[in-house]
């Protein structure tokens, strides 16, 4: 039996929605275009139209490939289905945002921030300031069964090999500078005569040892303080614990700040 239409017909669509909906399918994101195509593949390739009959007979071969909707999935499902439109839209112009945090991309890192961040709203509307201190909230102070998720981030750019040729720099460690006192500082007297630039040897190993201050830190921490609303600091703030925690470096953490505070300044 030949396919009544070579596109897909608003039955046929139906049909599967209903279907993936009984057998508890996803049908968001990658994963469900995975899904539907995987389970409807075989049918159209046969020259059939997609029916319920034929979507149970072709599950029995494919289930193996099919991922169906967790607990976890069910929990942010039923979380998501009690906003409304606006805030729909809310958290979804928010979520773009967060570049570091793992979206609805069809994992279950990816569902259970969903959850976590729809469950800290306890009845408050959900707008990108309450996203914020939800997330900062979820990562300072979650309780039992919430969790953030982001994406892993490279610690340590390969440099072994540059423009084709070998690094012999890279991986070799530097030697620690030596903590003597060079000249005359090493020295109380000299020909006979206090030596006034005379440092300790205590006081000069201090010295050296006095911790370098962290340039990219201090900018920052000035960074954190650029802020009008609670809801701007907020967002500061979770950013750089998301950096922190993604083991990304100093330097790219403030680049993500900078570029926060530099869209508000333009009222984005």
């Amino acid at each position: 039996m030949s396919r009544t239409s070579p596109n897909l017909t608003a039955v046929e669509i139906q049909a599967f929605t209903r279907f993936a909906r009984d057998y508890d399918v996803i049908t968001d994101g990658e994963v469900g275009v995975r899904n539907a195509d995987v389970l409807c593949g075989p049918i159209i390739n046969a020259d059939s139209d997609i029916t319920p009959q034929r979507l149970a007979a072709s599950l029995l071969n494919v289930k193996s490939q099919i991922k169906f909707k967790s607990a976890t999935y069910k929990a942010a499902d039923a979380l998501a289905l009690k906003l409304s439109p606006d805030e729909i839209e809310a958290y979804k112009g928010w979520a773009k945002n967060q570049k570091l945090l793992v979206s609805l991309d069809g994992s279950e890192e990816g569902y259970k921030n969903v959850e976590s961040l729809l469950s800290w709203m306890r009845g408050n509307s959900v707008t990108a300031a309450h996203l914020d201190m939800a997330l900062g909230n979820l990562m300072n102070n979650p309780k039992p069964g919430q969790r953030i998720h982001f994406h892993p981030q490279p610690r340590l750019q390969d440099r072994s090999v540059v423009q084709g040729r070998p690094n012999h720099a890279w991986g070799q460690k530097e030697e620690p500078k030596k903590a003597a006192v060079a000249g005359v500082q090493g020295q109380e007297f000299v020909n006979g005569r206090r030596n006034h630039a005379y440092v300790p040897p205590e006081e000069a190993q201090k010295k050296v040892a006095a911790a370098v201050p962290d340039a990219w830190e201090e900018i920052i921490q000035i960074q954190l303080k650029d802020w009008v609303l609670p809801s701007q600091e907020a967002r500061l703030q979770n950013e750089y614990n998301a950096g922190v925690a993604a083991g990304r470096s100093r330097r790219d953490i403030s680049a993500s700040l900078a570029a926060i505070i530099r869209d508000r300044q333009r009222g984005r």
